[in-house]
């Protein structure tokens, strides 16, 4: 069955990886995943268990891939394939909703994916594994794909002078897609420094440190912000004995004054110095600055 596709899923579901390739007689959907994503997904992709599992709902495969879950963050690898050829010009996964054995929900962050050619592609799905980093070990898992997306062949529709359209040239094909797995999540360290620092009356204390190997996630309070702003983020740089840790990601936690951050790539290791250092806090969308700099350092045993 199939519905004009709507913003069911959050605009993150954006093409995440810059993968665009045809796939040539012989050519498997799975042999092009090592080539998206950056650092994280590269470590995911390599450590992911490969799990081949696929349905078939109105002529639509659905493949899911792969799959690896530390205690940060999960991800899924699935591929779809049209057995019917030539009803669309894209296909792409729209979302996924992913449980575990005891019913803790594992909330989707992100996700993107590529074309392979105009009935196929790739795409990646991630997720917050739940539990603080408390999670380990092998767990059963239920992943459930309410719809997909194709894009018509001819779509009519126009794009209007100021950029908006007279149509959405996408729609919605209902599944379900519906697997089940085992998968063991690998562990992580959860630190608690407790360490402040404070510049221009603000105090920052680093909370914790969720440090797994695909990525790390630190919770951050403050203290003193004007109450005239919301949601405030930083611009942070993080260090780890000495080697950068990009950020990939930070938001605020609104009006309790905290921040998570996410780095763009984990570790195995959480012993030896962080360096958190914040040059900016920012609030509702950039129009309220304040210039730090605010360095809190911890030694993880």
């Amino acid at each position: 069955a199939r519905s004009t596709a709507g913003d069911r899923w959050p605009a993150v579901l954006l093409a995440a990886a810059a993968l665009v390739v045809l796939v040539g007689a012989g050519t498997s959907l799975l042999s092009l995943y090592p080539f998206m994503g950056g650092d994280a997904y590269r470590v995911a992709w390599d450590r992911s268990t490969k799990l081949g599992l696929s349905q078939v709902h109105d002529g639509y495969q659905v493949t899911l891939e792969a799959a690896y879950a530390d205690a940060a963050q999960t991800m899924l690898a699935i591929s779809i394939q049209d057995t019917e050829t030539g009803r669309e010009s894209e296909v792409m996964v729209r979302g996924a909703d992913l449980t575990d054995e005891i019913g803790r929900t594992y909330r989707m962050t992100s996700g993107g994916g590529s074309p392979a050619d105009t009935s196929s592609s790739v795409n990646t799905l991630w997720f917050d594994t739940p539990g603080d980093g408390a999670l380990s070990g092998t767990h059963h898992f239920v992943v459930i794909m309410p719809d997909i997306g194709v894009r018509e062949v001819n779509p009519s529709f126009s794009i209007l002078p100021d950029g908006s359209s007279t149509g959405d040239p996408w729609e919605s094909v209902a599944g379900p897609w519906r697997f089940e797995f085992d998968l063991s999540i690998a562990p992580g360290t959860l630190l608690s420094p407790a360490t402040t620092t404070t510049t221009h009356g603000i105090t920052a204390t680093l909370e914790s440190i969720l440090a797994s190997p695909t990525a790390v996630r630190l919770k951050l309070r403050y203290a003193g912000l004007p109450h005239t702003g919301s949601g405030w983020s930083s611009v942070a740089t993080v260090l780890h004995n000495g080697g950068e840790l990009a950020v990939g990601a930070s938001w605020g936690t609104g009006p309790t004054f905290g921040e998570v951050i996410t780095t763009a790539k984990g570790t195995d290791n959480a012993s030896g110095s962080w360096v958190v250092r914040i040059d900016e806090l920012m609030s509702d969308g950039g129009q309220i600055r304040l210039a730090g700099p605010w360095e809190i350092r911890f030694v993880a045993p």
